[in-house]
C-alpha cells in the first residue's frame, strides 16, 4: 500500500516564495504557510487559489492534516469499524478519523458520542490532538516542568479559561513552543477560539522549528 511520506524533516521553505494572493510575504505566518504547503500537510483552495488564512478549520480536516504529517497508511482503515454516528464511512476524512481513534488521538464528544464533523476545531482541542499524537503514537515524554502551570498563568491572561480536558496538553504546548500566544503581546491562549488556517500552519511550523515531534 502507498504510504504518505513523513514530512517533519522537510527543509524550511523560503519565505520569499509567494504562493497565494492572500498571504503577504511579510505576514507573520508566511514562512509557516510555505512550510506546510511544501510539506504536503496543507493545501490551498482549488476553487479560488487562495490559502484562506483567516478561515477556521473543521475537526475532520485537522485529523486529515495530522495523518498526512504522520505519514499514516490510511488504506489499512478502509474497512475498519466506524465508532461515530456522524462520520460518513465514505467521507474523505473517514479513514483519518478511524486512524485517530485507533491511535488514541481522538475520542469524540463525551456528551453525545459524536466526533463533531463540521464543527470548527478549537485551539485547545487542536493541541490536545497533537499532545496525544506525541504521547500515544510517538511515545514522546510529554512531562512538563514543575513551573509550567505557574509560568503559563503568568504569561497568558486567559490561562484560567483552559478546559480541564486540555490542561496537560496546553501546558505541554506552551512550554514546548508549539503555541506562543495570540494578540499584540502574545499573552492570550484563546483556548476556545477557533483555530484559523494561518494559526494551524504556524503551529505545525513551530513543531518543525523546535523539533517537538
Amino acid at each position: 500500500a502507498f504510504e504518505i511520506p513523513v514530512f517533519k524533516n522537510m527543509p524550511i521553505a523560503p519565505c520569499t516564495v509567494k504562493k497565494f494572493a492572500d498571504v503577504a510575504q511579510d505576514a507573520w505566518y508566511s514562512q509557516a504557510v510555505n512550510y506546510v504547503v511544501d510539506s504536503g500537510i496543507m493545501t490551498g483552495y482549488k476553487s479560488n487559489g487562495l490559502f484562506g488564512t483567516s478561515d477556521s478549520i473543521q475537526r475532520q480536516d485537522f485529523i486529515v492534516m495530522l495523518a498526512r504529517y504522520a505519514g499514516a497508511d490510511l488504506s489499512a482503515y478502509a474497512s475498519a469499524q466506524n465508532t461515530f454516528p456522524d462520520v460518513d464511512n465514505n467521507g474523505y476524512y473517514a479513514t483519518a478519523v478511524k486512524w485517530g481513534v485507533d491511535e488514541g488521538i481522538i475520542t469524540g464528544y463525551t456528551h453525545n458520542g459524536m466526533f463533531g464533523v463540521g464543527d470548527f476545531i478549537t485551539r485547545e482541542q487542536l493541541v490536545t490532538m497533537l499532545y496525544r499524537y506525541a504521547k500515544n503514537v510517538l511515545g514522546k515524554d510529554v512531562t512538563v516542568s514543575d513551573d509550567a502551570e505557574t509560568n503559563a498563568a503568568e504569561k497568558f491572561n486567559d490561562y484560567s479559561n483552559v478546559s480541564v480536558f486540555s490542561t496537560d496538553a496546553v501546558l505541554w504546548a506552551t512550554e514546548k513552543g508549539v503555541i506562543n500566544g495570540k494578540g499584540e503581546n502574545h499573552d492570550a491562549i484563546d483556548p476556545q477560539g477557533n483555530a484559523q488556517r494561518c494559526e494551524v500552519a504556524q503551529i505545525m511550523y513551530n513543531i518543525f522549528k523546535n523539533d517537538v515531534l
